[in-house]
């Protein structure tokens, strides 16, 4: 099921400052997760937080593709990573083309 609703460019200027404090990977699923009825579903939110931790422990310059860091990442994990890497919200790392197989490639910088 979908679920749209309007804010207004304040309300999501707020929300958007709360996704990022909360070390959510986008305004969507820090609404969906601070919804109380879905609160026990973070499961994506935690996951991309491991992903994000353990990118941190890599060392520099280490190239890497998501699976290595987590057995059979979901894809919706990997397009949030691949989005926010782009837009460079992911900030200790670069987007180095792909690798065998067309998975996406990462550097750690």
């Amino acid at each position: 099921m979908r679920i749209q609703f309007t804010v207004t460019d304040e309300e999501l200027e707020i929300l958007t400052k709360k996704a990022i404090e909360g070390g959510f990977p986008s305004v969507t699923e820090y609404c969906n997760c601070k919804c109380s009825s879905l609160q026990e579903n973070t499961s994506y939110a935690d996951l991309y937080t491991t992903l994000l931790n353990k990118i941190s422990s890599l060392p520099k310059g280490k190239e890497f593709v998501l699976r290595e860091l987590i057995a059979t990442p979901p894809a919706l994990i990997g397009r949030w990573f691949y989005e926010n890497v782009n837009k460079g919200l992911v900030k200790n790392v670069e987007h180095i083309g792909k690798a065998e197989g067309g998975v996406e490639k990462y550097k750690r910088i």
